[in-house]
């Protein structure tokens, strides 16, 4: 839909303007699909509290739902609704503050309705709640007619998170800084997971909390790291399977001896014959890597407990959607 139809013509003075809406957006949904990391080490703290990384992230097609539609208004309002999961739905969640940025970025007077349907467990170290904003902040500049490029959306995806930059570019990129410098890389052949969550929750705070006094605040008494330019170039060629010692994440020795269930969880992947197996981002799922698809499959009903196959995705692309979610159990009656 153009822009132009929707919404009104600027108004107001020359320093401050603002959009408004004329009539409601159609929904639009948008997939918010989990990632993994392949290869992740911290590389020290910085001084505004964040920390400096090299990561390998990867999105696989396991993923929660995002809609959103826009009505006129009088002031900028959000409402979000979630189901699948107990969050909460103000300003605390981060997709209810990624449609707030968004309205405040674009000087639009409207109603951001929002509704998240989650399928993805709740920190455990897939990018669930960054895909979630990432999801939010593409859904919604589609409902207002693209109203910000692909510039202007990264900038404020890295304002939202520092995961939240890759979430919304989505494939395989290689991150640098706190996670929002990317350089795209093509795997020779897609990957297939299967991953496991034991239902064991790291907030993210905690888990670079425990890095730090774990690796000393990285003063280089403690030994980490390993070669993730040597895993990009077998990724690249499609020798994964036979560099699986490359895979690393420096989170494990950290967060795992305190997660019985991803411990037990991921011995289970190696039983199965995952030829790498790691745990993801700051924890505590984990997932194995297999030859195919079927393997994978198999692997997973084996398990149990949860866990899911997964492949490859694509980045996310937003729709229109005929319908919300309701709260019915199985999600997919009609508002």
């Amino acid at each position: 839909m153009d822009k132009t139809d929707m919404l009104s013509a600027w108004r107001g003075g020359d320093s401050l303007k603002e959009r408004r809406l004329r009539y409601r957006s159609p929904r639009i949904l948008c997939a918010a699909y989990a990632k993994i990391n392949l290869y992740l080490d911290v590389l020290g703290c910085r001084e505004d509290g964040y920390h400096d990384l090299v990561s390998i992230m990867h999105t696989i097609d396991l993923h929660d739902d995002v809609t959103v539609q826009l009505f006129p208004a009088d002031t900028q309002e959000v409402s979000l609704r979630v189901f699948g999961a107990r969050l909460p739905t103000d300003r605390r969640n981060l997709v209810y503050r990624a449609a707030e940025a968004y309205l405040a970025r674009t000087n639009m007077i409207a109603s951001a309705s929002v509704l998240l349907r989650k399928k993805l467990p709740v920190a455990a170290g897939i990018g669930g709640g960054s895909s979630d904003a990432a999801a939010t902040l593409l859904a919604i500049n589609r409902a207002a007619g693209g109203l910000l490029g692909k510039a202007e959306l990264f900038a404020l995806a890295a304002e939202l998170g520092s995961d939240v930059p890759f979430c919304l570019a989505g494939g395989t990129q290689i991150c640098h800084g706190r996670g929002e410098k990317m350089e795209p890389l093509i795997p020779a052949r897609p990957l297939y997971a299967v991953l496991a969550s034991g239902r064991e929750y790291v907030s993210t705070p905690r888990a670079f909390a425990e890095m730090d006094e774990y690796y000393n605040h990285f003063d280089g008494s403690v030994a980490h790291g390993g070669d993730w330019q040597a895993l990009a170039r077998a990724l690249q060629t499609g020798e994964g399977r036979e560099n699986a010692v490359l895979y690393y994440n420096a989170f494990e020795p950290v967060i795992l001896p305190s997660c019985p269930n991803a411990l037990s969880l991921r011995a289970a992947l190696k039983r199965e014959g995952a030829y790498a197996v790691l745990m993801s981002g700051s924890g505590p799922s984990v997932f194995g890597l297999f030859s195919d698809l079927e393997s994978a499959r198999r692997a997973a009903a084996t398990i149990g407990n949860g866990a899911r196959a997964a492949t490859s995705a694509q980045p996310p692309v937003p729709h229109e959607a005929k319908r919300f979610f309701s709260c019915e159990k199985d999600g997919s009656a009609e508002e």
